[in-house]
């Protein structure tokens, strides 16, 4: 009992409350990025100025880096932070640790490191030089790489060039390279995969099915918001798949086409709202659904019609020369019928539990001495169309039947190329040598912005990554 009296009357003691605080100064950090690029084979360094006006701060500085394709990281120490970069080209997490050694107060600042090469941004052009197809890179400065895909491969691709594609997984940031791919009509393999960094082969168009076909002869192919193909080939309807991680070596594999009696049109239309779309079906002359819930299912006239007044969509009995959806809204078909009448019709589409299509006109195209067998169009999300004829471009607005020449002279060469920049406010052409920017922004109507020359051939498609 006395020894917890005891206890009981130290515990009591009274507080004083005479310590010896120092309030913790918070640093200010500088000179400091939330994103690094590293070129591959470079040494990154990172020199974070850090102030006090706490004059017995003394700062000590650590980096980790987070290696997620490997399941593991690494840490560097020192100032100025220095790292050789050696990793694959990606994104990759990264922590700045500041200790304050005089109080043990740590500072965290979190940032990215972007492994980058001479080929991350810049514009990739795919030309048609006599019966090879040609990949050039264009680098920011405008400085121009002819034929890369031959310097880096050792081999040409085949004829036939259509499409160079940029594959863009959207839902992720930043967005992962998956790589581009060069279709083509001049061999069986029907297209070749390259590394979006290196520019090196990857796999043939043949080669990204679970089963290969014996050919395999692209329409036109897109990105899907998954960063997988998706679109037409041999006539059938893919998708690749994208049901797992998106560095798996099968990831954007194509299955089996949806079981059906069809043939589509090179182009199909993806809705992007609602998981559905529409195409025209050769070999019945008539347009054609399908959805797209987790897979492709063909529905072919399985689809409500609202009237026919304008024209039945299940009998059309046209030879397509081009189909687009613009902006996921109305459909828009240019065919000639047997009589050699070119045609334009317009739809509208619509899922409501079932598919709807709902005819709006057809009529007599107003200006078919234009379109020629070599005719390229782009349809843009205002629902205007750009198409060539020969050495000219033309815009066309089907809501008043308005025909404009776009000012650019070409010189007499034919264009061999039309794509809309992703804001629409720039057409690009080319012609045998060359590729323009023409200025299509409101109120413009086709003033050169810039050229590319050195382009072997003529030039097919592009793309551009910023």
């Amino acid at each position: 009992m006395l020894t917890a009296f005891a206890l009981l009357q130290l515990a009591c003691y009274k507080d004083k409350g005479n310590y010896d605080y120092h309030p913790v100064v918070k640093p200010q950090v500088t000179n400091f990025d939330s994103i690094y690029y590293a070129y591959v084979g470079d040494t990154l360094t990172i020199k974070p100025i850090v102030t006090s006006t706490d004059p017995h701060a003394k700062f000590g500085f650590e980096m980790r880096i987070g290696i997620l394709q490997e399941a593991r990281d690494t840490t560097i120490s020192g100032y100025p932070l220095k790292f050789y970069f050696s990793l694959p080209i990606s994104t990759y997490p990264a922590r700045l640790t500041i200790t304050d050694s005089s109080n043990g107060m740590k500072y965290f600042m979190d940032f990215q490191i972007q492994g980058i090469t001479q080929f991350t941004k810049g514009a990739l052009v795919l030309s048609q030089e006599g019966n090879t197809s040609q990949l050039t890179f264009v680098k920011p400065d405008s400085t121009v790489m002819p034929r890369i895909y031959q310097t880096l491969n050792g081999t040409d691709l085949p004829g036939g060039a259509l499409q160079v594609i940029d594959l863009i997984k959207q839902q992720i940031t930043p967005v992962p390279t998956l790589g581009y791919w060069a279709t083509f009509t001049g061999s069986d393999e029907g297209g070749m995969q390259v590394n979006t960094n290196t520019l090196l082969k990857v796999k043939t168009l043949r080669e990204n099915f679970f089963d290969k076909p014996a050919a395999a002869k692209p329409g036109y192919l897109e990105t899907s918001e998954n960063g997988v193909l998706r679109g037409v080939i041999n006539g059938k309807l893919y998708v690749g798949s994208w049901q797992t991680y998106w560095y798996s070596d099968v990831y954007g594999y194509f299955g089996t086409a949806p079981i059906g009696d069809y043939e589509f049109y090179r182009r199909v239309a993806f809705n992007n709202v609602t998981p559905y779309g529409v195409g025209y079906d050769m070999k019945n002359k008539q347009f054609a659904a399908f959805t797209n819930f987790g897979s492709l299912a063909f529905n072919g006239t399985n689809y409500q019609v609202t009237n026919t007044t304008a024209f039945d969509p299940k009998n059309i009995a046209l030879d397509l020369i081009h189909f687009q959806q613009i902006n996921d809204g109305p459909c828009y078909a240019f065919g000639k019928a047997a009589d050699g009448v070119l045609y334009e019709l317009r739809f509208l589409t619509e899922y409501m539990g079932f598919i709807q299509l709902s005819p709006d006109y057809k009529r007599p195209f107003a200006q078919p001495a234009l379109i020629t067998p070599a005719t390229l169009w782009a349809g843009s999300k205002k629902e205007v169309f750009y198409f060539t004829s020969g050495d000219k471009i033309y815009r066309y607005n089907p809501t008043n039947q308005d025909f404009k020449q776009l000012t650019t002279d070409f010189g007499g060469k034919a264009v061999t190329m039309i794509k809309l920049s992703s804001d629409e406010d720039t057409l690009m052409a080319g012609v045998d040598g060359a590729v323009y920017f023409l200025d299509i922004s409101t109120g413009k109507n086709g003033d050169i912005l810039k050229k590319y020359t050195g382009i072997p051939g003529s030039p097919i498609d592009i793309t551009v990554k910023q």
